[in-house]
């Protein structure tokens, strides 16, 4: 089994035991600019990679492992994305610490959207919302006229997706979110609750 983490690898708990391969890339929780991937493998899919032994495709698995096991990279590195992953993770808190601050601020929004008449949580069951990316929904004018004033005042609020994308949109609760960047958003759409 594999699992796309790049919403969430960075920012929140994951038991690595619950799947072979976990992947992800830098841009969210771990607050840098695209073009870094991640990418953990279980010793079971590695075993099956090597029973495999496919290397007829520019990323195969087996290439890279075969490069790791050597301490070397497949192909020329981001040195500078792995630099500044290495320097973020020094400088932050314990995914222990770091996954309580992500999970009380998703519970806040969760409660500041609960009182709304005009927005709330587009995903109503509580036992499948992601902690890292929340996805609020609304009348289509309504979330347009919040997007479009949101915007003037140096708010970006991330669209929503496919025929979603004019009733949703996204706030981000990723680490490198500051409390007073929160407050600034939370202060600016308590008009249009």
């Amino acid at each position: 089994m594999a699992v796309d983490a790049t919403s969430s690898m960075g920012g929140i708990y994951l038991d690595f035991n619950g799947a072979d391969i976990w992947f992800a890339s830098v841009q969210k929780c771990f607050g840098l600019p695209a073009g870094l991937g991640i990418l953990v493998c279980s010793p079971a899919a590695v075993k099956r990679i090597k029973e495999q032994n496919e290397k007829d495709h520019y990323n195969s698995l087996m290439f890279m492992h075969e490069m790791m096991e050597k301490w070397q990279t497949p192909f020329t590195p981001n040195v500078l994305g792995i630099y500044l992953l290495k320097k973020v993770l020094k400088a932050r808190e314990g995914i222990e610490i770091t996954n309580k601050i992500i999970c009380n601020r998703q519970e806040d929004w969760i409660k500041f959207f609960k009182g709304s008449d005009r927005l709330r949580m587009l995903i109503q069951n509580p036992e499948v919302h992601s902690r890292t990316v929340l996805a609020v929904s609304g009348d289509p004018q309504h979330i347009e006229k919040v997007k479009s004033n949101a915007k003037k005042k140096g708010l970006l609020l991330g669209e929503g997706y496919g025929t979603l994308k004019k009733d949703t949109f996204r706030i981000a609760n990723f680490p490198a979110i500051k409390k007073k960047e929160i407050k600034e958003l939370m202060k600016f759409l308590i008009s249009y609750c």
